[in-house]
């Protein structure tokens, strides 16, 4: 019998990781290219005659109306635009509600780890969540243990995927337990990718250090900015990496030029910098938030590094004003 996944979609919903996850189901579900429901079945779950909006601007319509979740045998909630007003409408939170009453295992794709964590329904559990979005997270569900080291997590009755073709890879992972490797391979090759990630593989790391080539290097530097307020030593970042600190040191000296403290501290600066131009926290929340003891301390070392304060940085004329006086 086919593994049947109901699929919720938030308004301004991000459409390649719902395509990306609905076709590696496809394709490895069948045999060649004839998108025969075999192995896999979905359906769009929603209010019938309602289309729902992509962020991209293209309109779905249901595929089927609500029902009972236990029908299904995985809950997958796909997520687009960061608002407060872009929730899941009354019947679908009752829809996934009851499916998490019911042990129905449910799947966050992009996004969508924000709205199962909304419910409550990641707290106590692992979540991969995207590089790009990680801090807010963190900052908003404390009691979901959220990473943006690795593509995708499973968690018991929790997936989570950071998005994009990190769809496709979950998807992999579900063909490869319901039906083998082999088929999750073929569904990569006809979607022309090279292979189909593993939980171990890490995401792509921010432009800050694009030398970064080694899976030991990107991943401390993903470890360091998943933890800027509460910095890990470098003998902890080394250990996830299954290394010793010397050799993590000399894997950053040879790809960097400089070492994981210093990488650890440009990374925290320049976080702190995107707070004092993009927001209007004060100077010592920002200070913490980045992993500085107090606003005094914060004020020096950002002097150190960069030439000017953060007073300088957030109001120029203002500090140009003041040293004329």
């Amino acid at each position: 019998m086919a593994k049947k996944f109901a699929f919720l979609l938030v308004r301004d919903f991000t459409l390649s990781p719902l395509s990306l996850f609905i076709d590696t189901l496809r394709l490895a579900g069948d045999e060649g290219d004839r998108s025969r429901r075999i192995e896999f079945d979905w359906e769009i779950v929603g209010e019938r005659g309602l289309p729902i909006r992509a962020s991209c601007g293209v309109e779905l319509l249901p595929t089927r109306a609500m029902g009972n979740p236990e029908d299904f045998d995985n809950v997958v909630v796909v997520g687009g635009l960061l608002d407060t007003n872009r929730k899941l409408s009354s019947e679908k939170e009752a829809f996934l509600l009851r499916a998490a009453q019911k042990g129905v295992p449910l799947t966050a794709l992009c996004t969508g780890s924000f709205v199962l964590a909304r419910y409550g329904l990641l707290d106590g559990y692992s979540a991969a969540v995207s590089w790009f979005h990680i801090k807010d997270f963190r900052a908003e569900f404390p009691d979901v243990n959220a990473h943006a080291d690795s593509l995708y997590s499973v968690d018991r009755g929790r997936a989570t995927c950071a998005g994009g073709t990190g769809a496709a890879d979950l998807a992999g992972y579900f063909v490869s337990q319901f039906i083998g490797q082999k088929a999750a391979e073929k569904a990569a090759k006809i979607l022309v990718l090279d292979r189909i990630r593993s939980s171990r593989d890490v995401q792509p790391v921010g432009d800050l250090f694009p030398a970064a080539a080694s899976r030991a290097v990107r991943r401390a530097l993903l470890l360091m900015e998943s933890n800027l307020q509460e910095t890990l030593s470098v003998a902890e970042i080394a250990a996830r990496q299954n290394c010793s600190r010397r050799q993590l040191e000399r894997l950053f000296g040879a790809e960097l030029g400089i070492g994981p403290m210093a990488a650890y501290l440009a990374l925290r600066l320049h976080y702190a910098k995107s707070l004092l131009e993009g927001s209007d926290l004060a100077i010592g929340e920002i200070a913490y938030r980045c992993g500085f003891p107090n606003a005094g301390h914060f004020s020096r070392v950002f002097r150190q590094q960069t030439g000017i304060t953060p007073t300088h940085l957030r109001h120029p004329n203002r500090a140009v004003a003041a040293a004329a006086k």
